[in-house]
């Protein structure tokens, strides 16, 4: 038994990244057909465009009822987001012998920290008590994580997604090596695209870059790295955010979950433009063009907040 899922893993995330593989047959490097899963909707909308023509299966895989990933049977290798975001998964992969590749790992994608309050506090400013208040509220007091901790939101930006994409591509070609020249040829037009994308959403994010914005759950930080976007993070009580967002001269208040009926009255009292973003992609078109789709909605939806008067 020769440990080919283990190599081709290996090679694709620089022989830096923790693997976990199962063995797989020397002769099965040339595979008619095979299947892969992708536990997130943005990388797999790519790795189904990297598949278009070939002989590859992908297929979503999610969490069941009970909250465990629900993994089907006859995967060859499952491409998901690591241990930080995906927890549960990480100890399903550690008893199972599923071929995985961890894409947030993966040789080139750019890793963030997770913020601390510290790391909001603005100039000549103390740190936000709302930012450590472990009572009931909106945004932050909700969402701040233990500091080390990996930003997780890595497909947010498209270079990032360019990398994931080159790793899932060397899987491809390493396991089926009569269409090596098919998947090369698929992935360069999708960076390609990628790289078109990431130039028309720096122009469009040209003029909301100099002016801040509130989010109440810390999920952007990909986005704002690469588009030099300024954030100002907010949480407690409706009015508390109001007046973080008025000290900063703030219009628009940026959410990855839904407003309460409450929170939006505030901020319309407050002339505050308020929009909620989908991040993490969730409700994505799952087809082969999601990720542009998905990618240019949210960043269109984001200036025209931030921008609008």
């Amino acid at each position: 038994m020769a440990k080919f899922m283990a190599t081709v893993i290996a090679l694709c995330l620089g022989m830096m990244t923790p693997l976990i593989a199962g063995e797989m047959d020397s002769e099965q490097t040339s595979q008619k057909s095979f299947r892969v899963g992708v536990t997130q909707p943005p990388m797999f909308t790519l790795a189904s465009a990297l598949a278009w023509g070939s002989p590859v299966e992908v297929v979503l895989v999610e969490r069941d009822q009970s909250g465990d990933w629900d993994i089907p049977p006859g995967l060859t290798v499952l491409f998901w987001s690591g241990a930080t975001l995906e927890p549960v998964l990480s100890k399903q992969l550690k008893a199972s012998d599923q071929a995985a590749v961890s894409l947030i790992d993966a040789a080139g994608v750019h890793q963030l920290a997770k913020r601390t309050p510290a790391d909001w506090k603005g100039p000549n400013e103390d740190e936000d008590p709302h930012m450590e208040s472990l009572g009931k509220g909106y945004g932050m007091v909700q969402t701040i994580r233990p500091e080390g901790m990996i930003d997780t939101m890595y497909w947010l930006d498209p270079l990032n997604a360019m990398a994931a994409l080159e790793a899932i591509t060397m899987v491809y070609q390493g396991l089926d090596q009569r269409n090596h020249w098919a998947y090369q040829g698929n992935s360069d037009q999708i960076i390609q695209a990628l790289w078109e994308l990431d130039i028309r959403v720096n122009k469009l994010l040209h003029e909301a870059s100099s002016q801040p914005f509130v989010v109440l759950q810390d999920e952007f930080q990909y986005l704002e790295q690469r588009y030099k976007l300024h954030t100002v993070p907010a949480g407690g009580t409706a009015q508390d955010i109001v007046e973080k967002a008025k000290a900063r001269g703030a219009k628009c208040v940026v959410a990855a979950e839904p407003f309460d009926q409450h929170l939006m009255s505030v901020l319309d009292q407050a002339g505050l433009n308020r929009v909620v973003l989908d991040p993490a992609g969730q409700q994505m078109p799952k087809t082969t063009g999601g990720y542009f789709q998905w990618f240019g909605n949210l960043t269109s939806k984001l200036n025209d907040c931030v921008i609008r008067s």
